[in-house]
């Protein structure tokens, strides 16, 4: 197994001094899509959006910096010489970093991944990020912010103030950019690389006078690889990787002590020696309600791949309850489930009492034989607000005027997934079953852990199944790759084909949709796990966007062809500027 070394040059011609920053890649001429609001650049709505040289219209209102607009993966370089305060992910700005320099603060966000840490020095032009469109984006760029230092939570812009009369925005400090137009940093050309594993080559090592290469990791467990990058003039700077080898799943061993009291006592432990045990849970259910998550924990980084515990269960008397242990090592490798079965003795006394729970702390409410199945399963947008299928079957809508059905499903399984047909609304079910908005029976599906119902404008039904089993459809369960499940799929309008999504980010075509493979992303940039899609046009220009768990979007195709009113435009929260949907 190797790992691929790429390094880029900066080399931009010389530029007359004026401010202390540079541009945070090596685009000379960006295309900018936003620019920093002088009226109030605080997230703020308020319905005036001021440019730096007067002009209005010129992107969001509120916004707090430059969107610079570059391809996913540019290598973004530090502005200034300083030191990262910041480096970390976010649900608005996505991975992102901040600097502080001598004269002000700088941040870029949005960034697909991250190369520094906080409390690390870096050097103006080094690299310390690869842009994305991460958290709330609408498309791969940079959100370059410049901070002042007095008070560092307030924007400025870099391009100072150039319009008539005082600028709007008191705090900002004219112009920032070490040149007119602001030019990319002016670096001594690559000097070549030394990389070694698990400790920092040095300043004297031998260079490899090259811009790529591949080191062998060690073998199996968690390494570092140093990447000590020099320049002509002798200066350097150490990057770190970190890389877990490591596919053997944990072990893990769970026990009850069935006692004469209502507290069951449970001992569990999970190892593992490559990269450590990450986290523990524990799911509970008294047999007939579904499990749900009871105990969890984060290992003890320092536990030396090891982890152990105990707790107290209160149960009723005389009801059986079951078990379930799940260990995840650092690597996300899971150990096989351990499910184990206890029953509280009939005669065990009392509940716990106020005095019980103070001692031994807060719990979770306890399975009684009658535990509802509650949450929302899935949202459907549509014109007039959503309709919000519940994890027991229940359906409400937000919005519009029409009144929520009544009729529930005869079966207990839980919900999977609500469709809109000709003749209402049908649900389906865990066991494949389906129902209409009054709770009548329909047909049965022999599919295994459906997740999705998909209704074509013809009224047919397909049922798509995790292990990529469509019934009504083609199946793609020989094109999963290995240990790969379906998370969702979707219909183009007006026809029985579409694109399916597996857990690895992979879009698999069906019905005849083989076109569309010629324009499809050919991999997974988002950071979370794959989760759904919504999809337009036709298998011949197709369109759609992909989400991950997080609630990032990857798009592919034109947005112009989604003719849902979720996707019509964005929706900004009128507190904070930042979109909605």
């Amino acid at each position: 197994m190797t790992v691929a070394l790429g390094l880029v040059i900066l080399s931009m011609q010389p530029a007359a001094a004026a401010g202390n920053l540079t541009l945070p890649f090596a685009i000379p001429n960006p295309r900018i899509t936003s620019w920093t609001d002088h009226h109030y650049p605080t997230r703020q709505e308020d319905g005036i959006m001021i440019r730096f040289d007067g002009a209005t219209g010129y992107a969001y209102d509120g916004h707090r910096g430059t969107d610079f607009a570059v391809p996913s993966n540019t290598p973004v370089v530090a502005a200034d010489d300083g030191t990262v305060i910041y480096s970390e992910w976010s649900d608005s700005g996505g991975w992102g970093v901040v600097i502080d320099h001598a004269y002000d603060r700088t941040a870029y966000f949005h960034n697909n991944q991250l190369f520094v840490y906080p409390g690390q020095h870096v050097s103006r032009g080094q690299l310390i990020a690869l842009s994305g469109s991460t958290g709330n984006s609408t498309g791969p760029h940079v959100h370059f912010e410049v901070r002042d230092l007095l008070t560092p939570w307030h924007s400025v812009d870099p391009y100072g103030w150039t319009g008539p009369g005082q600028d709007p925005w008191r705090w900002d400090m004219g112009y920032l950019w070490t040149s007119s137009p602001p030019v990319p940093f002016v670096g001594h050309g690559l000097g070549g690389y030394a990389a070694k594993w698990d400790m920092d080559p040095g300043v004297g090592a031998p260079r490899t006078q090259a811009t790529s290469g591949s080191a062998a990791i060690p073998g199996p467990g968690s390494h570092t690889l140093h990447l000590r990058v020099f320049d002509r003039a002798g200066a350097s700077a150490d990057l770190t990787y970190l890389y877990l080898y490591d596919v053997a799943p944990p072990t893990s061993a769970f026990r009850v002590d069935r006692g004469s009291s209502t507290a069951l006592s449970l001992h569990w432990s999970g190892s593992d020696d490559l990269s450590g045990v990450k986290d523990v849970g524990i799911e509970v259910s008294n047999g007939s309600s579904p499990a749900r998550p009871w105990f969890s924990q984060t290992a003890d980084p320092a536990s030396a791949g090891k982890a152990t515990g105990a707790l107290r269960f209160l149960g009723q008397p005389g009801t059986s309850y079951q078990f379930r242990l799940t260990v995840r090592d650092t690597a996300r490798n899971p150990a096989p489930p351990v499910v184990l079965s206890a029953e509280v003795p009939q005669a065990a006394g009392p509940p716990a009492t106020d005095a019980d729970r103070s001692i031994l702390g807060p719990l979770p409410p306890q399975p009684d034989g009658t535990a509802p199945v509650t949450g929302l399963r899935q949202e459907h947008p549509a014109t007039d607000g959503a309709l919000l299928l519940g994890a027991d079957a229940s359906l409400d809508r937000l919005g519009g005027d029409r009144s929520p059905a009544a009729g529930l499903p005869a079966s207990l399984a839980p919900a999977v997934d609500a469709s809109q047909s000709g003749s209402g609304t049908v649900r389906l079910l865990a066991d494949g079953t389906t129902w209409s908005d009054v709770g009548a029976a329909g047909p049965r599906y022999p599919v295994n852990a459906p997740v999705r119902l998909l209704t074509a404008g013809d009224g047919a039904q397909l049922v798509v199944g995790a292990d990529g089993t469509i019934a009504g459809g083609t199946s793609v369960a020989s094109a999963l790759p290995a240990g790969a499940t379906l998370v969702d799929a979707a219909l183009f309008p007006g026809t029985h084909s579409g694109l399916a999504l597996d857990s690895t980010g992979s879009l698999h075509v069906f019905g005849g949709a083989d076109a569309a493979l010629a324009a499809l992303p050919s991999s997974w940039t988002l950071p979370g796990q794959p989760s759904g899609i919504a999809l337009a046009g036709t298998a011949q220009a197709p369109a759609g966007i992909l989400t991950d768990a997080s609630g990032d979007w990857q798009t592919f195709g034109s947005l112009l062809l989604l003719p849902d009113a979720t996707f019509g435009g964005p929706i900004f929260d009128p507190t904070t500027g930042l979109p909605i949907r």
